[in-house]
């Protein structure tokens, strides 16, 4: 059928995959932190601070995803790390690469 190969379609399915991944990943986060005692509970107003998170998340999965060709469960794989680590936890590992190639410890 001509209409399943058409680009649009293509992108609409690895956004809604990738974002159902990363939803995982980010929902095994809060239970974990809920667990540790880290949240008081699952459902507060720091869960709506998560959103853009998840949105940025999504975004940053999609485009490994892309990159390296990957379909099917290592794409699943990837957004699902992609929502435990959070965008807060990229970041703190792309700081300690660039100081190491500063001249860093």
């Amino acid at each position: 059928m001509p209409w399943r190969n058409t680009g649009w379609l293509q992108d609409a399915l690895l956004a809604l995959s990738a974002g159902g991944a990363v939803m995982m990943g980010l929902l095994a986060k809060i239970a974990h932190e809920v667990k540790m005692g880290h949240r008081p509970r699952f459902f507060t107003r720091r869960l709506w601070l998560d959103v853009p998170a998840l949105a940025a998340m999504v975004a940053v999965a999609a485009g490994i995803n892309v990159y390296f060709e990957l379909e099917g469960w290592p794409g699943s794989a990837v957004g699902v790390v992609c929502g435990w680590l959070g965008p807060r936890s990229i970041d703190v590992m792309l700081m300690a690469v660039a100081e190491r190639v500063r001249g860093g410890r």
